[in-house]
């Protein structure tokens, strides 16, 4: 029902958005700083068990996850793929930051890598009809560049 204009905030009004960034930042570096230190002892071999039970932590094992699982969410899922394989007997840790600003710590202890045999007929097509597309749009981007060597194409972006 009505308008203020624009105008800069006081330090009154600002001090408390700012004391509450200057926080979260701190708790961030803190929180990130914690996590280097437990992946640096899980790179010297103490098991991911034990680092979170000396900072009582909770400990979730997830055998067998299968890629693009969001467990917990789907930048973890990504991290944990990322991850080198490991040696025999040994780990891959790393570190993943989460969307509501946690960060989750693991341990990849073993990759299982995947059998054609076991896909069902359903994963089968699935994976033809994702091949076809990214065929067919290669195919559609191939030919769109060699239409515009030939010809003198001018784009107008603000049109697209």
């Amino acid at each position: 029902t009505r308008h203020e204009p624009e105008r800069e905030l006081t330090v009154a009004e600002a001090r408390d958005r700012v004391v509450a960034a200057i926080r979260r930042e701190r708790a961030t570096k803190r929180v990130e700083a914690e996590a280097d230190a437990m992946v640096a002892q899980l790179a010297k071999g103490e098991s991911l068990q034990a680092v979170a039970a000396a900072r009582s932590l909770p400990v979730q094992d997830i055998p067998g996850l299968p890629r693009g699982a969001p467990v917990p969410d789907r930048a973890a899922s990504e991290a944990y793929f990322a991850a080198p394989v490991p040696a025999e007997g040994k780990g891959s840790p790393g570190k993943v930051s989460l969307a509501d600003g946690s960060v989750l710590v693991f341990n990849v202890t073993k990759v299982t890598p995947g059998k054609a045999a076991d896909a069902t007929d359903q994963e089968r097509d699935m994976v033809k009809q994702q091949l076809a597309a990214l065929g067919g749009r290669e195919d559609a981007e191939t030919l769109l560049r060699a239409l515009r060597k030939q010809m003198k194409v001018t784009v107008v972006e603000s049109r697209l």
